[in-house]
């Protein structure tokens, strides 16, 4: 529900509470002012009669046909309670509608008599004051609702319009466009401050990005440099009259070498990826990819005698961009070929909906999800810089594929979901695992 619903459902909450008591209380107003208007006039016809028998006139003649009854008491001591006030509220089903009767006796002494003069009306009864108010508070309640909801999203327009404008802005904002974000002018106080809070924020990251960026690029080519110019000197060295300790030594500077330029490389493709400098909108064959990639390894297969079973769908479709899909590929058969074991297996499942690749090879001496973390590595390979599953994760979460590491019988299984939907359930690698994919695809 948006901000705008909620206020709504709020504001009419409000009216439904205090509406009802509002009305009560306004009943008991009105009911008290009714009765106490009707007694008074009554009280007053009751003191005119009266005014009139001192004077003389006879009780005939005094009430003029009006709805008065004047008689004599026997009783000489007038009442304590003078005038008596009775009320009396007929019900009466025959009746076409229920009313109130209120009657005042007044006791008068003259000429050594006391007269009763009693005059009485008849006023609306609780009933029908209460479906009266019933009926109003119904329509009104009605009559909010419906004035709240309309006018709501007609302001909503133009006061919400610059929270909206904003949050427009953030979502269409690219931060490697380098482009400052346009906000609205708004006289509201808190969408000043909102817009002030975001244009600030915004052109931070932009400046941050930009000087991380370049530095980025900068150490890449500044380290790139001297690597290339230490890798030319050994070379010539290697050329010269040296012995067999000499070799050895420019064969372990030659391998630190190498090793420095991978790890340079995968850090600044782990910021790139981090920066999210590789967005597409298009889907990639990524069944060509994996078979283009299969074949490029196809020596490292046969120095190591890995066998390798592939199982591949037809025209098999993902939202990734072309050079991250490689990478990807590329990275996970690497390591799947290194830490294997001589004469060992490796198999390929891709599907739709799935890509998983596993391979025989040691156990591993600390937890699988823990070798997706950098610079974190088993025992498997020396050579590894522990940063391939790294960039295997991060491709992933650029992408929002779930990946899963697991070991179970000798085999290594990574498998990457390409929709985050799925109910995934994690596969154990077994010796008919071509038969076991394929019918469960095939389910």
């Amino acid at each position: 529900m948006n901000l705008l619903n909620k206020i709504s459902v709020w504001f009419i909450a409000i009216v439904l509470l205090v509406t009802p008591i509002s009305m009560y209380i306004s009943y008991i107003s009105i009911k008290k002012r009714l009765d106490n208007v009707e007694i008074e006039r009554l009280k007053a016809v009751n003191t005119y009669v009266a005014a009139q028998l001192k004077k003389g006139e006879t009780p005939e003649k005094t009430s003029q046909g009006l709805p008065i009854s004047i008689r004599q008491v026997k009783n000489s001591i007038l009442p304590s309670n003078n005038p008596e006030v009775i009320h009396t509220c007929l019900d009466d089903k025959r009746a076409i509608r229920n009313e109130c009767k209120i009657q005042i006796n007044s006791f008068i002494t003259t000429d050594n008599k006391v007269y009763k003069i009693s005059s009485y009306s008849y006023i609306t009864s609780t009933d029908e004051i209460m479906k009266g108010m019933l009926n109003a508070l119904f329509l009104k309640i009605i009559l909010i609702t419906v004035i709240v909801f309309v006018t709501a999203r007609i302001l909503s327009r133009y006061i919400l319009r610059p929270f909206h404008h904003a949050i427009d802005g953030i979502y269409q904002f690219n931060i490697q466009k380098k482009e400052r974000l346009e906000l609205l002018p708004t006289s509201t106080n808190e969408f000043k401050k909102l817009n002030e809070f975001l244009q600030l924020m915004t052109d931070k990251a932009i400046e941050d990005y930009a000087s991380v960026k370049e530095f980025s690029e900068n150490a890449s080519h500044e380290v790139q440099t001297p690597l290339a110019v230490i890798q030319s000197k050994i070379e010539l060295l290697a050329e010269t009259e040296i012995n067999g300790q000499q070799a050895a030594l420019l064969t372990d500077i030659q391998n630190s070498i190498d090793k420095l330029s991978r790890i340079n490389r995968s850090l600044i493709l782990l910021t790139k990826l981090n920066n999210h400098e590789f967005i597409t909108n298009e889907e990639l064959r990524f069944c060509r990819v994996e078979k283009e990639t299969i074949n490029a390894y196809s020596d490292h297969l046969i120095l190591k005698n890995i066998n390798l079973n592939r199982t591949c769908e037809r025209d098999v479709y993902v939202k990734i961009h072309p050079t991250l899909a490689e990478i990807l590929l590329n990275n996970l058969l690497s390591n799947a070929i290194r830490h294997n074991l001589k004469n060992g297996n490796i198999e390929i499942v891709l599907t739709k909906k799935f890509f998983r690749i596993c391979n025989t090879g040691l156990p591993p001496d600390i937890p699988t999800q823990e070798l997706f973390k950098r610079f974190k590595k088993s025992n498997q390979c020396n050579e590894s810089i522990g940063l391939g599953l790294s960039i295997v994760k991060q491709i992933c979460e650029v992408n929002a594929f779930p990946i899963h590491y697991d070991f179970a019988d000798g085999w290594h299984s990574i498998t990457i979901y390409f929709h985050t939907t799925e109910n995934h359930q994690f596969f154990i690698p077994t010796k008919a695992f071509n038969e076991t994919v394929l019918a469960m695809e095939n389910a």
